[in-house]
């Protein structure tokens, strides 16, 4: 079937191009032309984008499908609560939520996400059922259980043990066997247990790191690592990682060092300053204080450090974040424009993702993964990226909805109190 939409702002993610009252034509998976004018068949189904903004499908480069409940937060318990809750529940129920949360997220305009499991086998299983078309869904890139140390972070939700550079290595050929596309290392410990556990201690030792991370590339598959300490962001950096995932406390030279390996970094800062904000939301104002003063403050600086030395940054929300408002915080963090920030949940996402060959920018050969929201972008903001209209992934088209809005937000517009 061919498809015209016309008469929309479109966002290509190639370059900085920007076409006004454009036209895209789909034909069955693909986008084939793109442009000022475009010439359908005589049978095409055309779509009057007049008012609309069509940009690239989203990427969430860092997500837990199988906790995304996480992010409509309970005002009556912490974070870890709610985590330790959910992933007490039998398998097949977080496969159905898995299930409801892959269908959400296409709806509001994300028709790729990279998981990180926990528990993994449903992450990958959900993967597998969305490819097979047995539920709709965006693509999953699913990395199965992530690999920590005994009693390191997140083993209490379902983390890999394994100590050693020869435990860690048969963790990974574990995961492999599983299904994993991409492996994920705890690097440090990490915030949705804090203070009880610190994420500045490293946990991985960079021997660990490096028989982890040289055994997943040589399948080929590609690698994220949990760090948010200046140490364990150095260690797996040195180590070969592909992407720092929070990477909260970068330095001068953290940053140079990522520019020399060609690491990139996915911050989730609206995962982490929501963590804060469910403090607050239940009472708990020094907690909250303390995760922004601590925390929070030090995270944007380090977004803004890495996007200024040109470290490629990919958005994701972690388990209680949401894309649009990551780009949001993005923006604040860099100062940078929509046209730039846009690129971290499309073109840059892609590379990060080893997807740029079919996906991540609105060109004739790509896979048709479209978000037409209502709306000028560029004169409205990213708002206009909450009203998503009409969604195709791989040329299929489903009705817009946005997400709810998460526990920051639900603040400070005064839904949640």
């Amino acid at each position: 079937m061919s498809i015209l939409i016309e008469n929309a702002l479109i966002l290509t993610g190639d370059a900085d191009e920007v076409i006004e009252n454009g036209s895209v034509l789909v034909e069955g998976q693909q986008i084939v032309e793109v442009g000022p004018t475009v010439t359908p068949s005589a049978n095409a189904q055309r779509i009057d984008a007049t008012g609309a903004t069509v940009v690239p499908g989203l990427f969430n480069m860092h997500d837990h499908i199988a906790r995304k409940r996480l992010r409509i937060s309970d005002r009556a318990t912490t974070y870890r609560a709610q985590g330790d809750i959910l992933m007490r529940q039998p398998l097949p129920f977080l496969a159905l939520h898995s299930a409801a949360n892959v269908l959400a997220q296409l709806r509001s305009g994300v028709t790729f996400i990279r998981d990180f499991g926990l528990p993994g086998l449903t992450g990958i299983q959900t993967a597998r059922a969305i490819a097979e078309n047995i539920i709709p869904g965006p693509t999953v890139l699913s990395g199965g259980d992530p690999i920590c140390i005994t009693g390191g972070h997140s083993s209490n939700w379902g983390a890999m043990e394994a100590d050693g550079p020869v435990g860690v290595r048969t963790a990974v050929r574990q995961q492999l066997i599983n299904g994993a596309g991409v492996l994920k290392f705890m690097g440090s410990g990490g915030l949705g247990t804090y203070p009880e556990e610190d994420p500045g201690i490293p946990e991985l030792t960079p021997e660990e790191l490096e028989a982890g991370i040289s055994e997943a590339h040589k399948f080929h598959k590609r690698t994220a690592t949990h760090a948010y300490s200046t140490e364990a962001i150095l260690n797996a950096v040195r180590a070969g990682t592909d992407t720092i995932e929070h990477g909260a406390f970068l330095t001068p030279e953290s940053v140079r060092e990522m520019v020399e390996h060609g690491t990139a970094l996915v911050p989730t800062l609206s995962s982490v300053i929501a963590i804060g904000f469910q403090h607050r939301l239940i009472g708990n104002d020094h907690m909250y204080q303390r995760i922004m003063d601590d925390i929070v403050g030090a995270h944007m600086e380090s977004v803004r450090l890495a996007w200024e030395a040109g470290v490629p940054i990919g958005a994701g929300t972690d388990t209680s974040g949401e894309v649009v408002e990551e780009l949001e915080l993005i923006a604040e963090a860099t100062g940078a424009g929509i046209v730039d920030v846009l690129r971290t949940a499309t073109a840059t996402a892609a590379r990060i993702a080893g997807v740029e060959d079919v996906r991540g920018r609105i060109v004739p050969g790509m896979r048709a993964d479209l978000l037409i929201a209502d709306g000028h972008l560029l004169d409205e903001g990213w708002e206009v990226l909450r009203r998503p209209r009409q969604v195709f992934k791989d040329g299929a088209s489903h009705d817009g909805q946005p997400m709810p809005f998460g526990v920051r937000l639900g603040q400070l517009r005064g839904l949640l109190t």
